[in-house]
Protein backbone atom coordinates (compact mmCIF):
# COMPACT_ATOMS: atom_id res chain seq x y z
CA UNK A 1 0.00 0.00 0.00
CA UNK A 2 1.28 3.23 -0.76
CA UNK A 3 2.59 5.49 1.91
CA UNK A 4 1.83 9.22 2.29
CA UNK A 5 3.40 11.52 5.00
CA UNK A 6 0.19 12.31 6.93
CA UNK A 7 -0.57 8.65 7.44
CA UNK A 8 2.86 7.31 8.73
CA UNK A 9 3.40 5.50 12.21
CA UNK A 10 6.68 5.03 13.00
CA UNK A 11 7.36 1.79 14.47
CA UNK A 12 8.92 2.36 18.09
CA UNK A 13 12.67 2.43 19.03
CA UNK A 14 13.97 0.85 21.77
CA UNK A 15 16.20 3.33 23.13
CA UNK A 16 20.05 1.54 22.74
CA UNK A 17 18.62 1.56 18.51
CA UNK A 18 18.76 5.37 18.51
CA UNK A 19 22.65 5.30 19.63
CA UNK A 20 24.39 4.93 16.34
CA UNK A 21 27.76 4.64 15.41
CA UNK A 22 28.87 8.85 14.17
CA UNK A 23 30.78 7.45 11.28
CA UNK A 24 27.35 5.68 9.79
CA UNK A 25 25.83 8.84 9.82
CA UNK A 26 28.43 11.02 8.44
CA UNK A 27 28.27 7.83 5.25
CA UNK A 28 25.04 8.16 5.12
CA UNK A 29 24.65 11.65 5.02
CA UNK A 30 27.79 12.23 3.00
CA UNK A 31 25.97 9.93 0.10
CA UNK A 32 22.45 11.24 0.15
CA UNK A 33 24.03 14.82 -0.49
CA UNK A 34 26.30 13.73 -3.36
CA UNK A 35 23.01 11.35 -4.80
CA UNK A 36 20.91 15.26 -4.47
CA UNK A 37 23.99 17.31 -6.08
CA UNK A 38 24.22 15.05 -8.54
CA UNK A 39 21.18 14.54 -9.95
CA UNK A 40 20.50 18.13 -9.64
CA UNK A 41 22.99 18.19 -12.25
CA UNK A 42 25.08 19.89 -9.79
CA UNK A 43 28.24 17.73 -10.54
CA UNK A 44 29.62 14.05 -11.04
CA UNK A 45 30.39 10.93 -8.68
CA UNK A 46 34.41 11.88 -8.75
CA UNK A 47 33.92 15.77 -7.86
CA UNK A 48 31.37 14.82 -5.21
CA UNK A 49 34.10 12.00 -3.76
CA UNK A 50 36.54 14.71 -3.71
CA UNK A 51 34.36 16.40 -1.23
CA UNK A 52 34.26 13.97 1.14
CA UNK A 53 36.34 13.58 4.13
CA UNK A 54 38.62 11.16 4.07
CA UNK A 55 37.82 8.83 6.82
CA UNK A 56 34.23 8.23 5.49
CA UNK A 57 34.92 8.21 1.65
CA UNK A 58 35.91 4.12 0.59
CA UNK A 59 32.37 3.45 2.22
CA UNK A 60 30.45 6.46 1.13
CA UNK A 61 32.09 5.35 -2.32
CA UNK A 62 31.49 1.90 -2.38
CA UNK A 63 27.73 2.89 -1.39
CA UNK A 64 27.08 5.70 -4.00
CA UNK A 65 28.57 3.15 -6.90
CA UNK A 66 26.35 0.39 -5.75
CA UNK A 67 23.33 3.29 -5.90
CA UNK A 68 23.90 4.41 -9.34
CA UNK A 69 24.34 0.80 -10.81
CA UNK A 70 21.47 -0.42 -9.48
CA UNK A 71 19.05 3.26 -9.01
CA UNK A 72 16.53 1.89 -11.48
CA UNK A 73 15.39 -1.29 -8.88
CA UNK A 74 16.24 -0.09 -6.12
CA UNK A 75 13.77 2.97 -6.31
CA UNK A 76 10.84 0.89 -7.65
CA UNK A 77 11.48 -1.31 -4.80
CA UNK A 78 11.01 2.65 -2.47
CA UNK A 79 8.88 4.05 -4.72
CA UNK A 80 5.98 2.13 -4.93
CA UNK A 81 5.26 2.62 -1.07
CA UNK A 82 4.56 6.10 -1.55
CA UNK A 83 1.78 7.92 -2.95
CA UNK A 84 3.63 10.63 -4.20
CA UNK A 85 7.36 11.51 -4.62
CA UNK A 86 9.33 12.91 -1.55
CA UNK A 87 11.31 16.11 -1.66
CA UNK A 88 15.05 15.70 -3.05
CA UNK A 89 16.27 15.75 0.84
CA UNK A 90 14.30 12.96 1.72
CA UNK A 91 13.95 10.92 -1.76
CA UNK A 92 18.31 11.14 -1.42
CA UNK A 93 18.28 10.03 1.79
CA UNK A 94 16.40 6.45 1.06
CA UNK A 95 18.25 6.16 -1.80
CA UNK A 96 21.18 6.29 0.56
CA UNK A 97 19.98 3.84 3.20
CA UNK A 98 17.98 1.57 1.45
CA UNK A 99 21.21 0.92 -0.82
CA UNK A 100 23.52 0.97 1.90
CA UNK A 101 21.14 -2.18 3.35
CA UNK A 102 21.00 -4.16 0.60
CA UNK A 103 24.84 -3.78 -0.70
CA UNK A 104 26.78 -3.44 2.46
CA UNK A 105 27.14 -6.37 4.37
CA UNK A 106 28.80 -3.96 7.25
CA UNK A 107 25.96 -2.42 8.44
CA UNK A 108 22.81 -3.93 10.71
CA UNK A 109 19.67 -2.88 8.51
CA UNK A 110 17.76 -2.02 11.67
CA UNK A 111 20.95 0.91 12.45
CA UNK A 112 20.73 2.10 8.91
CA UNK A 113 16.66 2.50 9.32
CA UNK A 114 17.03 4.34 12.99
CA UNK A 115 20.07 6.50 11.34
CA UNK A 116 18.02 7.63 8.54
CA UNK A 117 15.23 8.50 10.71
CA UNK A 118 17.00 10.85 13.08
CA UNK A 119 18.52 12.37 9.95
CA UNK A 120 15.07 13.31 8.64
CA UNK A 121 13.66 14.57 11.69
CA UNK A 122 14.60 17.83 10.97
CA UNK A 123 12.30 17.64 7.95
CA UNK A 124 9.33 16.00 9.98
CA UNK A 125 9.39 13.08 7.68
CA UNK A 126 10.91 10.36 10.26
CA UNK A 127 7.49 8.65 10.57
CA UNK A 128 7.73 8.79 6.44
CA UNK A 129 10.92 7.80 6.36
CA UNK A 130 10.97 4.53 8.84
CA UNK A 131 7.84 3.44 7.64
CA UNK A 132 9.08 3.09 3.65
CA UNK A 133 12.11 2.16 4.40
CA UNK A 134 10.83 -1.05 6.83
CA UNK A 135 7.71 -2.00 4.13
CA UNK A 136 10.60 -1.86 1.33
CA UNK A 137 12.88 -4.19 3.54
CA UNK A 138 10.27 -6.30 4.16
CA UNK A 139 10.54 -7.65 0.49
CA UNK A 140 12.32 -9.82 -1.08
CA UNK A 141 15.67 -7.53 -3.72
CA UNK A 142 16.24 -9.66 -6.99
CA UNK A 143 19.06 -8.43 -8.48
CA UNK A 144 18.32 -6.88 -11.66
CA UNK A 145 18.89 -8.41 -14.95
CA UNK A 146 17.49 -7.33 -18.12
CA UNK A 147 18.21 -4.35 -19.86
CA UNK A 148 14.97 -2.33 -19.11
CA UNK A 149 15.31 -3.00 -15.93
CA UNK A 150 19.09 -1.75 -15.56
CA UNK A 151 19.83 1.09 -18.12
CA UNK A 152 18.09 4.65 -17.78
CA UNK A 153 15.50 5.09 -20.20
CA UNK A 154 17.66 7.75 -22.47
CA UNK A 155 20.55 5.57 -22.59
CA UNK A 156 18.33 2.17 -23.43
CA UNK A 157 16.66 3.92 -26.27
CA UNK A 158 19.31 5.20 -27.73
CA UNK A 159 21.52 1.86 -27.32
CA UNK A 160 18.51 -0.66 -28.86
CA UNK A 161 18.73 2.41 -31.45
CA UNK A 162 22.59 2.00 -32.27
CA UNK A 163 23.44 -1.36 -31.02
CA UNK A 164 22.24 -5.32 -31.20
CA UNK A 165 20.25 -6.52 -28.85
CA UNK A 166 23.10 -9.06 -27.41
CA UNK A 167 25.23 -6.07 -27.16
CA UNK A 168 22.71 -3.56 -24.96
CA UNK A 169 21.99 -6.98 -23.09
CA UNK A 170 25.86 -7.19 -22.72
CA UNK A 171 26.43 -3.22 -21.65
CA UNK A 172 23.69 -3.79 -18.95
CA UNK A 173 25.56 -6.77 -17.91
CA UNK A 174 28.58 -5.08 -17.42
CA UNK A 175 26.85 -2.01 -15.93
CA UNK A 176 26.49 -4.12 -12.65
CA UNK A 177 29.96 -5.48 -12.91
CA UNK A 178 32.84 -3.77 -11.09
CA UNK A 179 35.60 -2.77 -12.82
CA UNK A 180 38.94 -4.88 -12.59
CA UNK A 181 42.32 -2.87 -10.82
CA UNK A 182 44.20 -2.56 -13.91
CA UNK A 183 47.39 -1.02 -14.36
CA UNK A 184 50.09 -0.56 -17.10
CA UNK A 185 53.45 -1.84 -17.14
CA UNK A 186 55.56 1.05 -18.05
CA UNK A 187 59.00 1.07 -19.45
CA UNK A 188 59.26 -2.50 -19.51
CA UNK A 189 58.58 -3.02 -16.17
CA UNK A 190 58.08 -6.87 -14.78
CA UNK A 191 54.95 -8.62 -14.59
CA UNK A 192 53.87 -8.42 -10.60
CA UNK A 193 53.68 -11.85 -8.78
CA UNK A 194 49.73 -13.01 -8.74
CA UNK A 195 48.85 -10.59 -11.11
CA UNK A 196 47.34 -11.49 -14.96
CA UNK A 197 47.99 -9.78 -18.23
CA UNK A 198 45.22 -7.87 -19.71
CA UNK A 199 45.49 -7.29 -23.86
CA UNK A 200 45.97 -4.71 -24.84
CA UNK A 201 46.88 -2.18 -27.92
CA UNK A 202 50.14 -1.09 -29.47
CA UNK A 203 52.23 -3.38 -27.65
CA UNK A 204 51.72 -1.41 -24.40
CA UNK A 205 51.48 -4.06 -21.69
CA UNK A 206 48.73 -4.49 -18.80
CA UNK A 207 48.08 -6.44 -15.96
CA UNK A 208 45.34 -6.86 -13.27
CA UNK A 209 46.18 -7.15 -9.34
CA UNK A 210 45.05 -6.37 -5.89
CA UNK A 211 44.88 -3.01 -5.72
CA UNK A 212 46.54 -2.14 -2.01
CA UNK A 213 49.45 -4.19 -3.54
CA UNK A 214 50.16 -2.23 -6.23
CA UNK A 215 49.54 0.85 -4.88
CA UNK A 216 51.90 0.32 -2.11
CA UNK A 217 54.61 -1.48 -3.98
CA UNK A 218 58.08 0.04 -4.47
CA UNK A 219 57.72 -0.62 -8.15
CA UNK A 220 54.57 2.08 -8.46
CA UNK A 221 56.52 4.59 -6.28
CA UNK A 222 59.31 4.31 -8.57
CA UNK A 223 57.53 4.74 -11.89
CA UNK A 224 57.07 1.04 -12.84
CA UNK A 225 53.51 1.33 -12.83
CA UNK A 226 50.41 3.44 -13.91
CA UNK A 227 46.74 3.25 -12.85
CA UNK A 228 45.06 3.01 -16.06
CA UNK A 229 42.74 1.13 -18.41
CA UNK A 230 43.99 -0.60 -21.74
CA UNK A 231 41.32 0.90 -23.45
CA UNK A 232 43.34 4.36 -23.82
CA UNK A 233 46.12 2.36 -25.36
CA UNK A 234 43.88 1.85 -28.22
CA UNK A 235 44.44 5.95 -29.34
CA UNK A 236 47.85 6.05 -28.55
CA UNK A 237 48.94 2.80 -30.86
CA UNK A 238 47.29 4.62 -33.49
CA UNK A 239 49.64 7.30 -33.82
CA UNK A 240 52.64 4.62 -33.19
CA UNK A 241 54.31 5.55 -36.18
CA UNK A 242 54.04 9.78 -36.17
CA UNK A 243 54.73 10.02 -32.72
CA UNK A 244 57.99 8.69 -33.37
CA UNK A 245 59.05 11.81 -35.28
CA UNK A 246 57.23 14.63 -33.27
CA UNK A 247 59.82 16.71 -31.69
CA UNK A 248 57.11 19.01 -30.08
CA UNK A 249 53.88 17.43 -28.40
CA UNK A 250 51.08 19.72 -27.10
CA UNK A 251 48.37 17.47 -25.20
CA UNK A 252 45.83 20.42 -25.24
CA UNK A 253 43.51 18.41 -22.02
CA UNK A 254 45.94 16.47 -20.62
CA UNK A 255 45.07 15.47 -16.83
CA UNK A 256 45.96 13.43 -15.09
CA UNK A 257 48.27 12.72 -17.67
CA UNK A 258 48.35 8.97 -18.54
CA UNK A 259 48.13 9.65 -22.21
CA UNK A 260 50.88 11.90 -22.22
CA UNK A 261 52.66 9.75 -20.42
CA UNK A 262 52.32 6.81 -22.68
CA UNK A 263 52.69 9.02 -25.61
CA UNK A 264 56.59 10.09 -24.45
CA UNK A 265 57.53 6.68 -24.72
CA UNK A 266 56.79 6.88 -28.24
CA UNK A 267 58.30 10.04 -29.19
CA UNK A 268 61.25 11.31 -30.55
CA UNK A 269 64.66 11.50 -28.36
CA UNK A 270 64.23 14.84 -26.78
CA UNK A 271 61.29 15.73 -28.12
CA UNK A 272 59.65 18.99 -26.01
CA UNK A 273 55.90 17.94 -24.12
CA UNK A 274 53.61 20.70 -22.78
CA UNK A 275 50.80 19.02 -20.46
CA UNK A 276 47.61 21.85 -20.74
CA UNK A 277 44.49 21.39 -18.37
CA UNK A 278 41.64 24.03 -17.49
CA UNK A 279 41.67 22.49 -13.98
CA UNK A 280 44.62 23.52 -11.40
CA UNK A 281 43.13 21.24 -9.35
CA UNK A 282 43.66 17.70 -11.76
CA UNK A 283 46.95 19.34 -12.72
CA UNK A 284 48.36 19.22 -9.23
CA UNK A 285 48.19 14.86 -10.26
CA UNK A 286 49.65 15.69 -13.72
CA UNK A 287 52.52 17.02 -11.85
CA UNK A 288 52.35 13.78 -9.01
CA UNK A 289 52.02 11.94 -11.93
CA UNK A 290 55.15 13.28 -13.79
CA UNK A 291 57.59 13.94 -11.43
CA UNK A 292 57.17 9.42 -10.14
CA UNK A 293 57.48 8.68 -14.24
CA UNK A 294 60.67 10.85 -14.35
CA UNK A 295 58.93 12.81 -17.31
CA UNK A 296 60.38 15.83 -18.17
CA UNK A 297 57.63 18.32 -19.66
CA UNK A 298 56.17 21.39 -19.07
CA UNK A 299 52.69 21.45 -16.99
CA UNK A 300 50.22 24.40 -18.00
CA UNK A 301 46.58 25.42 -17.15
CA UNK A 302 44.69 26.75 -19.18
CA UNK A 303 42.00 27.51 -21.50
CA UNK A 304 42.60 25.93 -24.89
CA UNK A 305 42.02 29.53 -25.94
CA UNK A 306 44.74 30.61 -23.98
CA UNK A 307 47.29 28.23 -25.17
CA UNK A 308 50.29 29.49 -27.70
CA UNK A 309 53.16 27.82 -29.50
CA UNK A 310 53.51 26.00 -32.68
CA UNK A 311 53.67 21.74 -32.17
CA UNK A 312 53.91 19.08 -34.75
CA UNK A 313 51.30 16.42 -32.80
CA UNK A 314 48.26 17.39 -30.38
CA UNK A 315 46.43 15.28 -28.55
CA UNK A 316 43.22 16.08 -27.88
CA UNK A 317 41.78 13.68 -25.07
CA UNK A 318 38.23 15.58 -24.84
CA UNK A 319 35.59 15.56 -22.52
CA UNK A 320 32.51 13.71 -23.37
CA UNK A 321 29.37 12.19 -22.71
CA UNK A 322 31.75 8.94 -20.94
CA UNK A 323 29.18 6.65 -21.43
CA UNK A 324 32.06 4.32 -22.48
CA UNK A 325 33.62 3.72 -19.22
CA UNK A 326 30.06 3.34 -17.24
CA UNK A 327 31.68 0.83 -15.63
CA UNK A 328 34.09 3.00 -13.47
CA UNK A 329 31.24 6.17 -13.44
CA UNK A 330 28.31 4.38 -13.44
CA UNK A 331 26.59 7.96 -12.63
CA UNK A 332 27.51 8.82 -16.44
CA UNK A 333 24.60 6.89 -17.76
CA UNK A 334 22.20 8.81 -15.35
CA UNK A 335 23.47 12.04 -16.24
CA UNK A 336 23.18 11.22 -20.12
CA UNK A 337 21.02 12.88 -22.22
CA UNK A 338 20.09 14.68 -25.53
CA UNK A 339 20.82 18.23 -24.13
CA UNK A 340 23.60 17.04 -22.25
CA UNK A 341 25.38 15.46 -25.36
CA UNK A 342 24.51 18.73 -27.33
CA UNK A 343 26.28 20.75 -24.45
CA UNK A 344 29.82 18.24 -24.26
CA UNK A 345 29.14 18.54 -28.26
CA UNK A 346 29.33 22.31 -28.03
CA UNK A 347 32.31 22.07 -25.85
CA UNK A 348 34.32 19.64 -28.03
CA UNK A 349 33.73 22.35 -31.20
CA UNK A 350 35.78 25.14 -29.04
CA UNK A 351 37.97 23.32 -28.37
CA UNK A 352 39.29 21.66 -31.69
CA UNK A 353 38.46 25.61 -33.22
CA UNK A 354 41.77 26.67 -31.55
CA UNK A 355 43.88 23.47 -32.86
CA UNK A 356 44.29 24.60 -36.48
CA UNK A 357 46.16 27.93 -35.05
CA UNK A 358 48.14 25.47 -32.49
CA UNK A 359 49.12 22.99 -35.72
CA UNK A 360 52.17 23.22 -37.92
CA UNK A 361 51.08 22.42 -41.65
CA UNK A 362 51.33 18.86 -41.81
CA UNK A 363 51.33 18.20 -38.53
CA UNK A 364 49.22 15.64 -36.80
CA UNK A 365 46.20 15.65 -34.30
CA UNK A 366 44.86 12.54 -32.20
CA UNK A 367 41.11 13.06 -30.77
CA UNK A 368 40.22 10.64 -28.32
CA UNK A 369 37.14 10.42 -26.40
CA UNK A 370 35.73 7.43 -23.86
CA UNK A 371 32.62 7.96 -25.60
CA UNK A 372 30.81 4.76 -27.92
CA UNK A 373 27.99 7.58 -29.49
CA UNK A 374 28.58 7.50 -33.12
CA UNK A 375 27.10 10.68 -33.72
CA UNK A 376 29.12 12.03 -31.23
CA UNK A 377 32.40 10.72 -32.06
CA UNK A 378 31.40 11.37 -35.57
CA UNK A 379 30.93 14.80 -35.37
CA UNK A 380 34.03 14.89 -34.00
CA UNK A 381 36.05 14.15 -37.19
CA UNK A 382 33.64 16.20 -39.42
CA UNK A 383 33.45 19.20 -37.42
CA UNK A 384 37.09 20.22 -38.42
CA UNK A 385 38.05 21.75 -41.73
CA UNK A 386 41.45 22.03 -43.14
CA UNK A 387 42.53 18.37 -42.00
CA UNK A 388 42.44 14.90 -43.63
CA UNK A 389 41.58 11.63 -41.66
CA UNK A 390 43.51 9.09 -41.56
CA UNK A 391 42.10 6.76 -39.24
CA UNK A 392 39.91 5.93 -36.44
CA UNK A 393 38.94 3.03 -34.31
CA UNK A 394 35.78 2.55 -31.93
CA UNK A 395 36.32 -0.11 -29.01
CA UNK A 396 33.24 -1.25 -27.07
CA UNK A 397 33.49 -2.45 -23.44
CA UNK A 398 34.05 -5.75 -22.38
CA UNK A 399 35.21 -7.25 -19.58
CA UNK A 400 38.87 -6.55 -19.83
CA UNK A 401 38.19 -2.71 -21.08
CA UNK A 402 36.31 0.37 -21.02
CA UNK A 403 34.63 1.96 -24.16
CA UNK A 404 36.94 3.73 -26.55
CA UNK A 405 37.14 6.05 -29.61
CA UNK A 406 39.96 7.47 -31.65
CA UNK A 407 40.80 9.34 -34.76
CA UNK A 408 44.12 10.79 -36.14
CA UNK A 409 44.04 13.12 -38.59
CA UNK A 410 47.03 15.11 -40.78
CA UNK A 411 46.52 18.88 -41.36
CA UNK A 412 46.58 19.75 -45.01
CA UNK A 413 49.42 21.73 -45.93
CA UNK A 414 49.05 25.30 -47.16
Amino acid sequence: MPISNSDLRAVPMKKDDQQFPGMQEKVLLAASTAIREIEAGRGTLDEALERIPGDCRRMTEHLLISFFRYRKSLQVSWRKFCRKDPVPEISSLLDAALTQCRFQNSVVPQSVVNVAVSLSRSRHADKFVNAVLRSALKEEYILPEKPEDILPEAVLKRWRKNFSPAETAHFAKLFLTPAPFIFRLCRGAALPEKCSEVPAHGGFRFASGEARTILDSPEFSRGEYYIQDPATSMAISLAAEVLGKSRNLLDICAAPGGKTLMASELLFPGAKITAADVSSYRQKFTAENFARHHLDARIITAEPSQITGEYDFIIADLPCSNSGVFRRRPDALWRFSGRSLAEVMKLQKRILAEIPRLLVPGGYLLISTCSIEADENGALTSGITGFELLKSQTLLPSEDSDGAFAALMRKVDN
